[in-house]
């Protein structure tokens, strides 16, 4: 079992580098495109971002749900299954795109409506979203392919893929504006790019050997069993991503599309870290559910405390770096006027960032174990509440009231899904508390940084957080290949 862990170590490379690198180029096409696109044309601009991810939940789970069954019949053996069910999970999901496309495409003059943009935009607006509905179907296929390839560990197909795609996302709409700064040509350039990278997609699953991808057979036994696992995983990828963007929309409809800027490219930066927890999840997922299955509940509580030790060492001295020079970033990047707006925006946000890291790891186990319709239900309980906060925390303190909202969402989804966790592994209870601990104090040191009024010691301190976190993770790494 030599290999396992450098397949952990490399997979891990791959995941931060298809999606760290478009994150880098990101930041550095985001004040070209506002000045670009201006601030209205830019607000709707994320807003088509955000969607192109959230139509992604009418794949019905099913692209999670595909890895588990995946790893389960190459552990026990049933190979000759996979064909089938390939087949299966990839034609249902093609379906669920054709019917998610023509949604779109009959609410788009709605949504519009609901925003609060000029009256000269709304045509535009409406045509740059049912473009975008062209796409949906091939948005929603590629997460089937994704899904088989996880479950070979083929990482690195994927992230060869996502780099591209990523670095097409803004690219493309960058490019669109040497023709006009219209939102319909940067719509179209989005959609041909989904669509080329869907294909891609499929020919990396189709070349991996022991899938044998759309050769087999329609069952509806698959389907069932598909089904059962995506649904809950549907319910809590519907309203987590809705939770995640429903600030924006709420700005853009009570406050003002124009301010939605000043929140959305903080928001958006602190999203897209996200890619490093998601990364580090991605690779133990299928590892995860492997152990479980095979009866190794020892491997699992071990696997825990390395993913949750790996987390912590990772995601800690980005979001102190961030915390500590918030107004000095924000003031390079975007200019001073934008950055005394959005600093203490970013700032609580970042809290989010750190408790929305660790809630991965229970999240993850729960699916992993078979339990996908426990983290589902509490997502389902959180939406009305972080619906309420939302409003009356946007009323009182504005668009900083938003940020207040999404982390304490994130803390509450964080301690809570770490409970469930706990009670459904027996075990995992010590090691809960020491991260639970862990994160409080993280925060306490996050949230005193900025009293060093010197840069040079904020910036001492955050060089030692990162010095001595990447020096855990390696001798973690290291401690998992001798265990291995």
């Amino acid at each position: 079992m030599t290999g396992k862990p450098r397949s952990f170590a490399h997979s891990l490379i791959w995941n931060l580098s298809g999606a760290g690198l478009p994150l880098a180029f990101a930041f550095l096409a985001t004040p070209s495109l506002l000045a670009g696109y201006g601030s209205e044309r830019f607000g709707f601009l994320t807003i088509i971002w955000a969607l192109i991810g959230y139509f992604s939940i009418f794949d019905l789970g099913i692209g999670r749900a595909l890895t588990k069954l995946v790893c389960d019949r190459l552990g026990s053996g049933r190979i000759a299954e996979l064909p089938d069910l390939a087949t299966t999970a990839i034609f249902t999901m093609c379906s669920l795109g054709g019917i998610a496309c023509l949604l779109l495409v009959a609410a788009a003059p709605i949504l519009v409506r609901s925003l609060q943009l000029e009256a000269a935009l709304h045509r535009e607006c409406v045509l740059s979203l049912r473009i975008l509905g062209i796409s949906i179907p091939f948005v929603i296929a590629s997460t089937g392919f994704i899904g088989l390839l996880e479950a070979r560990l083929r990482f690195d197909h994927i992230n060869r893929i996502r780099l591209l795609m990523g670095m097409l996302s803004f690219a493309a709409p960058l490019l669109m504006l040497i023709w006009s700064p219209s939102l319909v040509p940067a719509t179209i350039a989005l959609a041909v790019s989904r669509i080329v990278t869907t294909w891609l997609y499929f020919l990396a699953a189709r070349r991996s050997d022991t899938t044998a991808i759309l050769a087999g057979r329609f069952r509806a036994t698959h389907l069932r069993e598909l089904l059962k696992f995506g649904s809950w995983v549907t319910l809590s990828n519907l309203i987590s991503p809705l939770m995640t963007q429903l600030d924006k929309i709420v700005i853009g409809s009570i406050v003002a599309i124009h301010l939605l800027p000043v929140y959305a490219i903080p928001g958006d930066l602190i999203n897209r870290l996200s890619f490093i927890p998601v990364a580090i999840i991605g690779v133990f997922f299928p590892a995860f559910s492997a152990r479980w299955a095979a009866g190794n509940r020892q491997g699992v509580l071990s696997l825990h405390r390395d993913v949750a030790s790996v987390m912590l060492a990772t995601m800690l001295p980005i979001a102190l770096t961030i915390y500590a020079f918030a107004p000095e970033a924000l003031t390079l990047w975007m200019g001073r006027e934008f950055s005394l707006q959005a600093a203490p925006l970013i700032r609580w946000l970042c809290v989010g960032l750190l408790a929305n890291s660790f809630a991965r790891i229970p999240h993850a186990l729960l699916q992993a174990i078979g339990l996908p319709g426990t983290p589902a239900k509490l997502h389902l309980l959180e939406l009305p509440i972080y619906a309420t906060a939302l409003w009356l925390l946007l009323e009182r303190h504005g668009i900083l009231g938003a940020a207040i909202a999404w982390s304490g969402r994130m803390l509450l989804d964080f301690v809570l899904l770490t409970t469930l966790a706990c009670l459904a592994v027996p075990g995992t209870r010590r090691q809960a508390i020491s991260l639970l601990t862990a994160t409080a104090v993280g925060a306490a040191i996050m949230c005193i940084s900025p009293l060093i009024s010197s840069a040079s010691g904020r910036l001492i301190l955050c060089v030692a957080a990162a010095l001595m976190g990447g020096a855990y993770a390696f001798t973690l790494l290291v401690r998992i290949h001798q265990d291995e």
